[in-house]
């Protein structure tokens, strides 16, 4: 199974550094037995939208190749939004997640440029720290039904120093937009054979509507042409989140819709 989505690709070139990947002949598995609730990844790429009956035939293969998870995640290598077979799903408690990809060759100052932060990549334990910090505060911001349970500050602890191992093995860095010492926003960017993909874009929410996150897009994407070498940059948004219009608003343009279906225990 060769993957037709750029969006997905480069997923794959992320979860490559430490998570297993297997390739069967109509779906493809993502495993990553060291962080088992890391919901995206742990998951199966079909290369399919649901057809009517799939859901416990899904579920099924879920657990044959990645074994009883407090979680399931599908997803499919169509790039037009097609939901197919999905009514089934949510009917079972699942829910619809839509993503939109966007890539570019190029980047512009945003119309919001803000010159009273300093950006630059993390470079102690205390940045780390202000990034562990802000992530739980935004979290804890969320309407309650769309907040991460328990365990989820173990989960970031794993993917900071996932991270960091990303950084020391030359995949990229880390960013943080800094207002007085403070970290107001942070994202990360990795690149491998020419492609670059941004990771965790993020606003602290005393920040917000300062043009931070649009003004370190801006600067990491001259990182990611320069130092890392990328020919094409990408990142993910949610479809209906206004995060898509930030990328925008340096230059990124709508490629591809993806479509995924999660479950999770409460």
């Amino acid at each position: 199974m060769k993957l037709k989505s750029l969006g997905l690709r480069t997923e794959l070139m992320l979860r490559s550094f430490e998570s297993h990947i297997e390739v069967k002949p109509s779906y493809i598995v993502v495993r990553t037995p060291q962080n088992p609730t890391y919901r995206w990844g742990n998951y199966l790429i079909f290369q399919a939208p649901p057809e009517p009956g799939d859901l416990q035939r899904w579920k099924q293969i879920f657990h044959d190749e990645l074994g009883l998870l407090n979680h399931f995640v599908f997803t499919w290598d169509f790039v037009n939004g097609e939901q197919g077979a999905a009514q089934e799903f949510l009917e079972a408690g699942f829910w619809l997640e839509q993503t939109v990809v966007q890539t570019t060759q190029k980047v512009h100052p945003p119309r919001t440029l803000n010159t009273h932060c300093q950006c630059r990549a993390f470079h102690s334990d205390t940045d780390w720290a202000q990034w562990l910090e802000m992530a739980l505060i935004q979290n804890a911001a969320l309407p309650a039904e769309e907040r991460e349970g328990e365990g989820y500050e173990i989960f970031l602890k794993h993917k900071a120093a996932e991270y960091r191992r990303m950084i020391a093995a030359g995949w990229g860095n880390w960013f943080g937009a800094f207002v007085g010492g403070q970290l107001a926003a942070s994202m990360g960017l990795f690149a491998k054979d020419g492609l670059g993909r941004f990771q965790s874009v993020d606003t602290h929410p005393d920040f917000r509507r300062q043009g931070l996150a649009g003004t370190l897009l801006y600067h990491v994407a001259q990182y990611g042409f320069g130092e890392l070498g990328a020919k094409d940059l990408v990142i993910l948004a949610d479809l209906h989140y206004f995060a898509k219009d930030l990328y925008t608003s340096v230059g990124f343009r709508p490629t591809e819709h993806l479509v995924a279906l999660e479950w999770a225990l409460a």
